[in-house]
Order: structure tokens, then sequence, then C-alpha cells
């Protein structure tokens, strides 16, 4: 037996579960944005506060990418391009976050991800935008016309 090619179709379930993503992304977005205004008021040091900076950062541009998917599942097929697009951005997201973890650990010394805090910012970068990529391919699969 044998099911129904699900490519090319719209989810609206799935839209709706990209959006709960883009409303968790804007949440860690602000929490970056906590951690930049306690830095510059002296609460918390530059290494203290890289990795949660980075987490708003990624998280930012997270939004943006959710959206994109959110849309694509949206429209089904016709919606192709924006979920192409949205894997493009959160394979260089997942990229961008790699490599600005290893800056942060060179230039800022280990120390900047090593304690308990960083280390957290940084695997819960890291991990938002591997999920990312979970989500936008799906997006692709599912907008695909098979």
């Amino acid at each position: 037996m044998t099911s129904a090619p699900t490519g090319g179709r719209a989810s609206p379930l799935l839209a709706a579960l990209a959006a709960i993503m883009i409303l968790a992304d804007g949440v860690l977005a602000w929490i970056g944005v906590l951690v930049v205004n306690a830095q510059r008021n002296g609460n918390l040091t530059t290494p203290e506060a890289a990795t949660f900076i980075l987490l708003g950062a990624s998280a930012a541009v997270g939004t943006v990418v959710m959206l994109l998917a959110a849309i694509a599942f949206a429209r089904g097929s016709r919606g192709r391009g924006a979920a192409r697009l949205a894997s493009g951005l959160a394979w260089l997201r997942l990229a961008g976050v790699i490599i600005a973890i290893a800056v942060i650990a060179v230039w800022l010394g280990s120390s900047a991800i090593a304690g308990s805090f960083e280390t957290f910012g940084a695997v819960i970068a890291a991990t938002e935008a591997a999920l990312a990529l979970v989500v936008t391919g799906a997006a692709v699969r599912r907008t695909n016309q098979g």
C-alpha cells in the first residue's frame, strides 16, 4: 500500500509550528538585547556576555529564516523559492555561529566559552541554529512538486 505524495501541498499546521519558532527566536533575541544592556551597564564582562550576544544575533537572523519557512509551508509548492532561501540562510547561520564561537574562544580566551553560563549560551545558539536546518529542510521537501 502506498500513500499519496505530500510534496507541493500547503501545510497550515507546519506553518503554525514555524510561527512558534519565530516567537522562540524573538525571545532569544530579546535575551541577547538584555545581555548587551547588562554588559554596557558593567554588570557583565565582555567574555561573560559574548556567547549570549551571539545567541541574540543568531536568533534575530532566525526570525527571518523561520518567517520564510512559515511562508513556504503556507504556500505549498508556490513557496519553493522561500523554502530554498530559508534553507540557504539556515546553513549560513549555522556556519556563522560555529565560526563566531571559535572567534570568541580565540579573541576573548577560552574563559569566554568555558564557564557554565558561557557554555550554555554557545550550546543554545548552536542547537537552535541546527534546529532551523531541520525545519527549513522539511520546508524544502514539503514544497517540492514530487
